[in-house]
């Protein structure tokens, strides 16, 4: 383990990497992910085998948590260099309110690309927001599914929001894209659930869910998009008050992937 500490905000290195975390379309363009804090590391750490560690950024103050020096013996830690920096010029890497450290830059990974038609897809169909999409990534995988679609037009699934939101979730879910999910389909006809408020929507409580399948989850403002409508086998609407016009989509993919779960035992 090489110890480098940086003392000042004009240093080319810890400029670059600034800019670098602040920027969706700069990190997209290196293949990295920046994560932020120590439970996401962990997470990243205990996995190293999917996620290639680039740089580690570290505030001083984090060098004496006795969390952060237990993990400090491991061999594999020690290969890695750390960039030390006063707390004051850490908070300027992050955008996170109250930064712990460490911050990690990491290579996202290449999308899977055998999907398994015996288990099942959560698909987010134009969640946009990047809270909604870690939390629905995380409920899915505390549910069994890890196999995740995020079509196009929604929050990336590697922005810091996204991960912070999905709590180390992005270790065991394996993301595929929209084009895999379709080739999939066109080979094993699989039920389509999707929450939608239609004229022949059954309740959820009503709805066999023992089966795998897909779950589509739409957006917070439009729903399911009208090409997954189209091809849906199952709408599925949650029973509610009249007092309320809908629920959140994290909160309505909780219910489903639940109740799901309570079927199947």
């Amino acid at each position: 383990m090489g110890l480098h500490f940086i003392e000042s905000a004009a240093n080319d290195t810890f400029k670059t990497a600034c800019k670098l975390a602040s920027s969706t379309q700069g990190l997209k363009k290196e293949g990295l992910a920046f994560a932020e804090g120590l439970h996401l590391f962990e997470s990243l750490f205990a996995h190293s085998d999917r996620f290639d560690i680039q740089m580690l950024w570290v505030p001083q103050s984090l060098l004496d948590h006795e969390d952060f020096k237990a993990m400090n013996r491991a061999p594999r830690l020690q290969a890695i260099d750390w960039l030390v920096l006063p707390d004051r010029l850490y908070s300027k890497l992050t955008r996170v309110e109250k930064p712990t450290g460490p911050g990690v830059f990491f290579r996202v990974p290449e999308e899977a690309t055998a999907l398994n038609p015996n288990q099942d897809v959560v698909l987010l169909d134009g969640v946009q927001d990047p809270g909604n999409t870690g939390t629905l990534i995380r409920t899915a995988v505390a549910a069994g599914i890890t196999q995740v679609v995020i079509a196009d037009g929604g929050a990336w699934a590697w922005g810091d929001k996204v991960l912070r939101a999905a709590m180390g979730g992005h270790v065991a879910a394996h993301f595929f894209s929209t084009k895999t999910l379709l080739n999939t389909l066109e080979k094993k006809a699989l039920p389509i659930r999707t929450t939608a408020l239609q004229p022949n929507s059954a309740s959820l409580f009503d709805c066999d869910l023992r089966a795998p399948g897909v779950w589509v989850f739409g957006s917070e403002g439009q729903g399911v998009s009208p090409f997954w409508l189209s091809r849906a086998t199952e709408c599925i609407r949650i029973p509610q008050s009249p007092l309320i016009e809908s629920l959140n989509v994290a909160v309505s993919s909780a219910v489903c992937l639940y109740e799901q779960v309570r079927q199947r035992g």
